[in-house]
């Protein structure tokens, strides 16, 4: 696994690699950033301690309801992943008022602008793909964090990196001769078994530097935080809110 990558791997082992939207929120109590979000904190059934693989338990399956999974990540931050719906992009200036706030978030259409909010205002974001596109009062208020990271979709660098999948580059070879002579599906040839998931990534839509980029989304994040998303966290128990129906973002 390439290093640069591990915290795109990570989330996409909780099935999040094709859909993805956190929130982080400093100086709030759980319940307080949920509020905020407009879940119903005193509904007992909208509030619900549970672990990550029962957050959806008893949930509709449709967008219109929001769900988020939302638990204290440090003393001073609260980690919210978006399960269903957008409300944490919809409600990041309320989450940060007298505090700070931030959100990565990312679809089959591509990564979502890293916002921040501090205090009621939108501070700094930018495109987590393209150097240089970026907006708020104070566009480079976190280029301090983001030393080292790689925001670029046309950084080619992968290509020599030692941990770099064996095989992958012949795959990539392949594949684009393929699609290059016009074939629509895989047919019956004679695939290496070891692309197999090769294949099931390409089709979701992964590449190696959108991967680098997302995770350093995530890195940056924990380099504001103080602590990035991990497995301690996702394997824990944490509260679930039901936020009602709500317009997709």
């Amino acid at each position: 696994m390439r290093r640069s990558e591990h915290l795109w791997r990570l989330v996409r082992s909780y099935g999040m690699g094709e859909w993805f939207m956190a929130a982080w929120v400093e100086g709030l109590e759980v319940w307080e950033a949920a509020r905020r979000m407009g879940a119903s904190v005193a509904e007992v059934d909208d509030a619900i301690p549970c672990t990550w693989a029962d957050v959806l338990r008893g949930q509709p399956s449709h967008g219109d309801t929001g769900v988020v999974w939302a638990g204290r990540l440090t003393a001073d931050w609260t980690q919210i992943v978006q399960v269903q719906g957008f409300d944490c992009d919809r409600a990041l200036r309320d989450l940060s008022y007298g505090g700070r706030a931030l959100l990565v978030g990312w679809d089959l259409n591509g990564p979502r602008d890293l916002k921040y909010a501090v205090d009621g205002e939108y501070v700094t974001g930018f495109s987590v793909t393209v150097p240089g596109r970026r907006w708020g009062s104070d566009p480079r208020a976190l280029d301090r964090y983001a030393l080292g990271l790689q925001f670029d979709l046309d950084d080619s660098s992968w290509k020599s990196d030692p941990d770099l999948p064996p095989g992958w580059l012949e795959y990539c070879a392949w594949e684009e001769a393929r699609l290059e002579s016009g074939q629509e599906d895989y047919g019956e040839e004679d695939i290496p078994e070891e692309w197999q998931d090769f294949i099931a990534l390409s089709t979701g839509g992964y590449s190696p530097p959108m991967a680098s980029c997302l995770a350093s989304a995530l890195t940056l994040v924990g380099r504001v935080t103080g602590r990035e998303i991990d497995r301690e966290w996702m394997n824990g128990s944490h509260t679930r809110y039901v936020i009602g129906d709500q317009p997709n973002g």
